[in-house]
């Protein structure tokens, strides 16, 4: 009688010994700022992306930037009423009490014009604080 062998593995070991690895790099994760800068990139016209990154770069502290993004904001989208309040209160925490009153007067005015009386009242109460 012939003696029983295990089947043969051709060589091969293990799994690892033929399987090749690589260590590709791993593409970054963008964070939310980069994000919203490609979106205004590709869209430069798009008023809530400009709203997302210049509360973005207020958010993280780049005054520079946040007002940047909010002056091309109001001068491309004079009605977004939001950006008034936002950017009179970046003003107000930035101590210009002068230019917060400003933004937050032509707020106001606008809400008014298009009739949007909640904006309106949170710019005025917004304003009296700064008084």
């Amino acid at each position: 009688m012939a003696d029983f062998a295990p089947p043969r593995t051709f060589g091969v070991l293990s799994q690892r010994e033929y399987t090749m690895t690589m260590s590709l790099p791993q593409p970054q994760k963008k964070t939310r700022r980069q994000i919203l800068e490609d979106f205004v990139a590709a869209k430069p016209a798009d008023a809530f992306a400009r709203y997302g990154l210049a509360m973005e770069c207020a958010g993280s502290d780049d005054a520079a930037a946040a007002e940047e993004h909010f002056k091309a904001l109001l001068a491309a989208h004079p009605e977004y009423i939001a950006a008034y309040f936002q950017f009179g209160q970046f003003l107000a925490k930035s101590a210009r009490p002068e230019e917060a009153r400003s933004t937050l007067n032509a707020g106001i005015a606008t809400a008014r014009r298009v009739g949007d009386e909640h904006a309106k009242a949170e710019m005025e109460a917004a304003l009296a604080e700064l008084r």
